[in-house]
């Protein structure tokens, strides 16, 4: 029998043993037929498609949360545990990002009562409290100082500490540089340790004014369980702290001599490592770094975005309209341009280019005549007309290697400042918008990572979670009506 089957027994059978259901009124509310749903319930059959799981569903008046039990059922069933299991945690992921939406560093807070450090030259610490009590004390003394800086060697999977920086560099003139380790013997399709990885660095992304974190890779266990004894280490500017894998030992040093040594160890595995974030200040900024991805990398194959890729259907006539007279504004222009170019080079390869973008994202853009990812500070918003010419040339000026599909807002929204690019050599970028001047980017080649966003796009693509492009194209037409009706 399958997941979906027994699930739907566990359902079904107590009702039917209290005479509250019947498998023919069952099949005349459902429209389904007898002999198919008695195939379902002996798991000889699936439904065959989402619409005929949603007219169960509904026929069955089950409440959300067996819904949803029921729905996760079908897709376990359909497509297996694990790569139902892969495609859910690469959906946490992205989901993962909403945490942070409208929130911001605090801007001035008191600095912390940092707990005492270690009054000698050393100190050695045995079991876990006393470790992270240690780690605190640490960590706490170094944001405390103006313009401190914390170097760390350490698994995010170490939650106190990376709770622990979180906290106590909140908002403060702390800088942090954060080397870690992605698995690199992981199997393709495993893509738990290395996204949950990924979840640390964005959760110290929002939390720190200055985070800057490399990576490099290895086999998790031989590097850091097996010999390694003492492989985490944290440097301020008054100690430096090895720790062991599980946290149970650590030995702290004081002094300039340890402090510098244990820098320039640090140094020698930054330069081996690779950079996983940049900062990007302005929009100018942020444009270039991706005209030199484009660059570098394949044409993209998926991007998931909030709003659609409407800018790269603007012209010069249009950015010389709207575009502030500030410092700069010809440079911001060619910056435009030049990705608009480039953008619309690679919808005229003949590799599959695919874009994901919702309902809230296109609203926004008809209601306010501004695009998501770009300053407001720096144009003026369109006019309904113009928000309507740029709707026409994205409908009906795209080559056929280029499919919009619209999202629909299951199981989650999209997070409103995300966007996810996958290129064709597995090359995958995540650019958030910070603030409204600063964006952050991570840009990464990772196996386990690529397969596994390959897989969740290809997935989507033909999910119950998108519209048809038939569906698609029909709403922009319905938003273009919408904005005729304003001029």
């Amino acid at each position: 029998m399958s997941v979906f089957s027994q699930k739907l027994q566990a359902l079904i059978q107590p009702r039917i043993d209290k005479g509250q259901l019947t498998i023919y009124g069952l099949a005349r509310n459902s429209k389904i037929d007898r002999s198919s749903l008695y195939k379902f319930i002996n798991g000889e059959r699936l439904p065959a498609s989402t619409e005929i799981l949603s007219r169960l569903v509904d026929a069955l008046r089950l409440s959300p949360t067996q819904a949803f039990e029921l729905r996760a059922a079908y897709d376990i069933s359909r497509m297996g545990e694990e790569r139902y299991r892969r495609r859910r945690h690469t959906l946490e992921f992205l989901n993962f990002f909403n945490q942070y939406v409208g929130t911001q560093p605090a801007e001035t807070l008191p600095p912390p009562e940092p707990p005492p450090l270690p009054s000698g030259c050393s100190e050695v610490r045995t079991g876990v409290l006393p470790v992270n009590n240690l780690v605190q004390a640490v960590v706490g003394a170094e944001t405390a100082r103006p313009n401190g800086e914390i170097l760390v060697i350490a698994q995010p999977d170490y939650d106190f500490l990376i709770h622990t920086l979180s906290a106590l560099t909140l908002g403060r003139e702390c800088s942090v540089q954060h080397i870690l380790c992605l698995e690199s013997e992981s199997q393709e399709e495993d893509n738990h340790y290395n996204l949950g990885c990924l979840r640390a660095v964005v959760e110290l992304m929002f939390s720190l004014k200055s985070y800057q974190p490399y990576y490099y890779y290895d086999n998790i266990t031989s590097h850091f369980k097996n010999s390694n004894s003492l492989p985490y280490l944290i440097v301020t500017s008054e100690c430096a702290l090895q720790l062991s894998y599980n946290q149970k030992y650590a030995v702290c040093l004081r002094g300039a001599e340890y402090v510098a040594f244990f820098r320039k160890l640090f140094n020698d595995a930054r330069k081996n490592a690779n950079l996983m974030l940049s900062t990007l200040d302005t929009v100018t900024d942020n444009i270039r770094f991706y005209q030199n991805i484009f660059q570098k990398c394949a044409a993209p194959h998926w991007v998931c975005s909030c709003s659609p890729h409407i800018l790269q259907s603007m012209d010069r006539e249009l950015f010389e309209k709207y575009i502030y007279d500030i410092p700069g504004r010809e440079e911001i222009i060619q910056a435009f341009l030049g990705y608009c170019d480039r953008q619309r080079a690679f919808l005229q390869e003949k590799h599959a280019y695919i874009g994901f973008f919702t309902r809230e994202g296109i609203d926004y853009f008809c209601r306010t005549g501004r695009f998501r990812q770009t300053p407001s500070s720096i144009y003026a918003p369109l006019e309904p007309r113009d928000r309507w010419e740029l709707l026409r040339r994205f409908c009906e000026e795209q080559p056929p290697a280029f499919k919009s599909i619209l999202l629909r807002n299951n199981p989650t929204p999209f997070p409103a400042h995300l966007e996810v690019i996958a290129f064709w050599d597995g090359s995958i970028a995540f650019s958030y918008e910070h603030t409204p001047h600063q964006f952050r980017v991570m840009l990464l080649f990772e196996k386990s990572l690529t397969s596994c966003f390959e897989d969740f796009f290809t997935y989507l693509e033909n999910s119950r979670h998108v519209f048809s492009v038939s569906e698609t194209k029909a709403f922009l037409r319905q938003k273009m009506e919408e904005l005729e009706r304003l001029f």
